[in-house]
């Protein structure tokens, strides 16, 4: 899949809009209606997103968390079999591009066969630009509109960005996975730490994780610590060490096989299920007592007990 950062001419391309942050369910149902469309008609399939999450330029203090990063992103949309990624620059000025413009942006490189957006997309200048506005422009330029509705749980909630947030709050990592159609990661490099772990007889490696990204509910969780070349099945701890406070949030994992010189390597956590939520210990016997048997879980839970 390539992506885009300058668009160039190009010829005719089926159009998916949207913020595709997490590509969660309800994305890839609008996604699978976009590549059917394509792959019937034999032109590629382009996705048009932003390079940030509009709220970070509009109003910095409501910007919610990240579920994926651009790569990530860009991973996921070329696994749906997304042919191409147009990162659009969101600025001040694109902030204040009025709708009717935002339209014409878009028809400028390529020749549109048909736009695929969500049932709630809104672009432009106050987000006036809507479905309706897309299916008008659509009958004046001569291609197909197709807006795709919510999807849902059973219960009739919408599957949401928003949604996946709230369930990893709650610590929910596994409904939230369902949400997601993948289990939710972290990213990060690997950096010096206090060593409390290995001082309390369980090595950790300290990660950074990319500052942006939605952090779970503080716990401690069973994962995979992947690098490029290797996966360890392992548990994670992410909180505020209330035990020994640091004064900040630190993402802390011991593999459960081996002890792999991580130091200034860059690792993937993903995230299996929560083993149990953040608890401030008696000291530090105490502490190594509860890690002990929260390795036992974690050991059970990869069938290696």
């Amino acid at each position: 899949m390539r992506v885009i950062r300058k668009p160039e001419k190009a010829g005719e391309r089926v159009i998916a809009l949207g913020t595709f942050d997490g590509v969660h369910e309800g994305h890839r149902s609008l996604l699978r209606t976009a590549y059917g469309y394509a792959r019937a008609e034999g032109i590629p399939l382009r996705v048009c997103t932003f390079d940030r999450h509009p709220l970070e330029v509009i109003c910095p203090d409501k910007a919610p968390p990240l579920l994926t990063t651009i790569p990530e992103k860009a991973r996921e949309l070329c696994r749906l079999g997304v042919d191409e990624t147009e990162l659009i620059p969101f600025d001040r000025r694109e902030a204040d591009t009025e709708p009717e413009a935002f339209l014409e942006a878009l028809c400028r490189t390529v020749k549109v066969r048909a736009v695929v957006a969500g049932w709630n997309y809104t672009f432009g200048k106050g987000g006036r630009g809507n479905a309706e506005m897309l299916q008008e422009d659509g009958k004046r330029n001569g291609y197909d509109v197709l807006i795709e509705p919510p999807a849902t749980l059973p219960d009739g909630t919408a599957i949401s960005s928003t949604l996946v947030r709230e369930y990893l709050l709650a610590g929910r990592a596994e409904e939230a996975a369902d949400l997601l159609g993948y289990p939710y990661s972290l990213t990060g490099t690997v950096v010096e730490g206090k060593h409390l772990g290995r001082k309390l007889g369980f090595a950790t490696a300290n990660i950074r994780a990319y500052e942006r990204k939605a952090l779970p509910a503080y716990g401690v969780y069973t994962c995979r610590l992947e690098t490029t070349e290797d996966c360890w099945p392992a548990v994670v701890n992410i909180g505020t060490q209330p035990t020994f406070p640091s004064g900040k949030v630190t993402v802390e994992a011991h593999t459960l096989t081996g002890t792999p010189e991580l130091y200034g390597r860059k690792v993937r956590l993903t995230l299996l299920g929560m083993l149990r939520p953040e608890h401030q210990f008696a000291g530090s016997a105490e502490l190594s007592e509860q890690i002990e048997r929260d390795r036992e879980v974690a050991m059970k839970y990869f069938d290696m007990a």
